[in-house]
């Protein structure tokens, strides 16, 4: 059955996409509960889509006919989804965000602010500047504040990072964020994990570390944030992007965006040996789902993903790339030379390499 549906598909180029999902549902109709750990991709126009870590075939093929319908009844959302950030209205240096003496109530910088620029991010220090290139940084400005109700010593540290858009923003912000968080507005939507209050609005990530834990120091960051965000007019990110992923039975707090293979890994530690591998020019966003079988244990749950290229010849490039390169022996079914593909993956299911969101 799996050749014959191959095989009409190649004669009848034009074949309608209820026809498509007919065949589809065929195939699968016989085994659509088997349990395993699936991957289904497929490629439509400039996007490529899919689910990682699907644990039955009928979830797996539910998922990416929803996402692939999206995508087609989204064409004028679509264009939009990758921004140069013509519509960011705050442009100015990020040392010029930091609030100064008298700004805050009883909070003051203990030292004149610094700065890094390109390549020079935290050269001067252990921290690890991979994640902000791979998000495009472009200046980073940073100043310590102290108060005299805590002996005037440096207490928290406020960094404001300038990633060049608001995209690259959302990204990194959202790299830190996990289920079950607190959050807190603050003009935008801020994440407070152990000593850092993370946000980001328009093309600046604002990252607020206490030293130390205590009600007045932690009131001290809040006071912080919104006192930048007010400064920055445009609106908290929203990629376009994520409208096209699935809303049904989606974890909170689990939505990523990605723009490198290496910030994939980084965010999933188990995905398959295999990924579509993405451009200077792509951008990807991903989220975690639940089904019936799983007892809220998203470290397990469905991955689901888009990731939009340049081009409509560039997702072909990348997705026959893709296909070339998985195994033959795992591929389950394959219809058409776009998709989809659905493969048991021979590797388990697991969670988040992130340290942070542990």
């Amino acid at each position: 059955m799996k050749y014959k549906a191959t095989r009409l598909f190649y004669k009848f180029p034009y074949f309608s996409v209820g026809m498509l999902f007919f065949f589809s549902s065929m195939l699968i109709s016989c085994s659509e509960e088997e349990q395993g750990n699936w991957t289904s991709v497929q490629q439509e126009a400039e996007y490529i889509y899919g689910v990682w870590h699907s644990t039955t075939m009928k979830q797996a093929q539910q998922t990416i006919l929803e996402v692939g319908e999206n995508i087609k009844n989204a064409s004028g959302l679509l264009a939009q989804s990758v921004t140069t950030g013509d519509s960011v209205q705050i442009t100015v240096p990020p040392e010029h965000l930091l609030p100064s003496d008298g700004e805050l109530s009883s909070w003051v910088r203990s030292r004149a602010p610094s700065t890094y620029e390109g390549k020079t991010l935290y050269r001067d220090r252990p921290s690890s500047p991979d994640l902000y290139y791979a998000f495009g940084f472009k200046r980073q400005a940073e100043v310590e504040y102290e108060t005299p109700q805590f002996g005037s010593k440096p207490l928290i540290l406020l960094e404001v990072f300038d990633m060049g858009s608001p995209e690259n923003a959302f990204g990194i912000y959202n790299f830190h964020t996990y289920p079950k968080m607190k959050f807190e507005w603050v003009g935008s939507k801020a994440m407070l994990s152990g000593n850092y209050l993370r946000f980001s609005k328009g093309k600046y990530f604002i990252q607020i570390e206490g030293y130390e834990i205590a009600t007045g120091i932690r009131e001290g960051m809040l006071t912080l944030a919104k006192t930048i965000a007010t400064q920055i007019k445009d609106p908290p990110p929203e990629p376009p992007l994520l409208a096209l992923l699935p809303s049904h039975n989606k974890i909170n707090g689990s939505i990523k965006l990605f723009r490198s293979n290496w910030v994939l890994r980084q965010l999933y530690s188990t995905l398959p040996a295999n990924t579509p591998q993405l451009t200077d020019t792509a951008i990807g966003v991903s989220a975690r789902y639940l089904d019936s079988t799983q007892s809220k244990n998203w470290t397990n749950a469905q991955i689901a993903f888009i990731i939009r290229f340049a081009d409509t010849a560039t997702a072909e490039s990348a997705y026959r790339l893709y296909r070339d390169a998985v195994p033959k022996g795992k591929i389950r079914i394959e219809v058409g030379t776009s998709g989809n593909l659905l493969i048991n993956e021979a590797s388990s299911v697991g969670g988040v390499s992130n340290p942070d969101t542990l």
